[in-house]
This record gives C-alpha cells, structure tokens and sequence, in this order.
C-alpha cells in the first residue's frame, strides 16, 4: 500500500474517532439531562405572561365545564391521554400536590383520546380532578408540543409557567412557586 494511502486511511480514521467522541459526548449530555428532573420553563425575565386559552366543553363525567368559572383560583392544567406511559406516572404527584394544595385547582385535559378509555384511565389511577374531553381545539390552543403537559395558570387567568412531560413533585413544587403558593 502506498504511503498516501496509509496517510489517506489515518485522517480518516481519525475524523471518525473524533466524530464518535462527539458524538457520544453529546448523547451522554442529552441522557443526563433527561435522567434529571425538568425544569419548569420559566419565561425569560420581562416576559409578560399570556392569557390563558379558553378551556370549556365536557368532562369525562358528563358535566361542563368553562375555566372561567375558576377565575380567581390558581390552576394547574394537565394534558394528557389514556395511552401515555408518562402520563400515568405522574398522576401519584399530581394527586399528591393536589392534597398538599387544596388552593389549587386541578384540572385535566383528555387530549385526542377515546373518552371511554380516558375514563377507565382516570378511575384506574385515582385522577379525581375534572377532566375536560378535547379532540384537539385546546391542546393546539396551549401549542402542546407532546404529552404529558403541565400549564400553572395563576388566578387571574394568565399562563405563568409549565412542564414539559412528566410532572413530578419537584417540578409541581416549581410550578406552585411560580404561582405565588409555596
């Protein structure tokens, strides 16, 4: 073999070693980071908090239900479906910081899911909140990039934090922060 060739094969092997390094690097960084407790997003400084989108129509028990009528009331809004894996390891927490804040509300969102199943689902896990059936209108309102979803909606109506994913009680705790109630 020629010696450009062996010259050739070096630089190249050695753009992949370092290409793998990189690489592996990064993966590590991203596992770390989703083996931590997420944060809840906090709007950056002098961010006006938004108002909330509206929240009305039908629970999973058949009656209605309008957020409006919470005004006044702090809120923790949770998005999700009967189908997601994170969404039924975090209603222990929920329940939980439901108990421990008897001020707040606690109101669900059966996001694009079948409301019998979204039934069984919440008698199964002991979600004793409203749960509101949404085909999609709410969830796209609140742009709800996935699911599991938190919003903290303070008592005057406005959006002032949220999780992304699951809710622990870490992350609820945060939020309760954010809401004015520690």
């Amino acid at each position: 073999m020629s010696s450009r060739w062996m010259v050739a094969i070096a630089l190249l092997a050695a753009l992949g070693a370092v290409t793998l390094v990189i690489g592996l690097r990064g993966a590590s960084q991203a596992t770390e980071e989703a083996a931590g407790t997420p944060p809840v997003d906090a709007y950056p400084a002098g961010f006006e908090p938004f108002a909330a989108p509206a929240v009305a129509g039908e629970t999973l028990t058949g009656e209605a239900f309008d957020l409006v009528e919470l005004r006044g009331t702090p809120v923790v809004l949770n998005f999700w479906a009967s189908w997601c894996g994170p969404c039924r390891k975090e209603i222990p927490a929920l329940a939980a910081f439901q108990a421990a804040h008897p001020d707040l509300a606690v109101v669900g969102v059966s996001y694009q899911d079948d409301p019998a199943d979204a039934l069984a689902f919440a008698e199964e896990t002991g979600a004793a909140w409203p749960s509101v059936i949404d085909d999609g209108p709410i969830g796209s309102a609140f742009a709800v990039p996935g699911l599991p979803a938190t919003f903290f909606i303070d008592a005057e109506g406005r959006v002032v934090g949220r999780i992304l994913g699951e809710a622990t009680e870490a992350t609820l705790a945060q939020g309760a922060q954010a809401l004015g109630d520690s």
